[in-house]
């Protein structure tokens, strides 16, 4: 066989070692969460828990408010200004929605669905 088929052969080959050890062994959207001698699964997210009116009472000085509506559209005050941000959103994991056509990924909080935290800038935003 030629040499640079045995080459390809072996790329290919550990690309796809690793791409299975990535998918077994890499994070998962939510771990198991352990309470006492019980494992507790964390359940997927529905619509109806994102649907609302949400409120940044981490940082208060932007007066932050995302409403998330059943269509699966929302939109962003901030500062007074109504409507400052706005697009679609999905739910992409068991807690976490992706905000379009930003690419914000927002994480339900494991213990309470009524608190999100936006990953890129570190808000915690409360259900109303």
């Amino acid at each position: 066989m030629n040499k640079k088929y045995k080459y390809l052969i072996r790329t290919l080959l550990f690309v796809g070692i690793l791409l299975i050890i990535s998918f077994r062994y890499g994070p998962k959207d939510t771990p198991d969460v352990v309470q006492g001698s019980s494992n507790v699964q964390t359940k997927q997210i529905k619509t109806s828990d994102i649907v609302g009116v949400w409120i940044n009472h981490h940082n208060k000085d932007i007066h932050q408010k995302i409403t998330f509506t059943k269509n699966h559209r929302w939109h962003e005050n901030q500062h007074g200004v109504k409507n400052i941000y706005s697009g679609t959103w999905k739910i992409v994991g068991k807690r976490t929605i992706k905000l379009a056509p930003y690419g914000e990924k927002i994480v339900i909080n494991k213990n309470n669905k009524r608190q999100m935290n936006v990953v890129s800038y570190h808000h915690i935003l409360n259900k109303q």
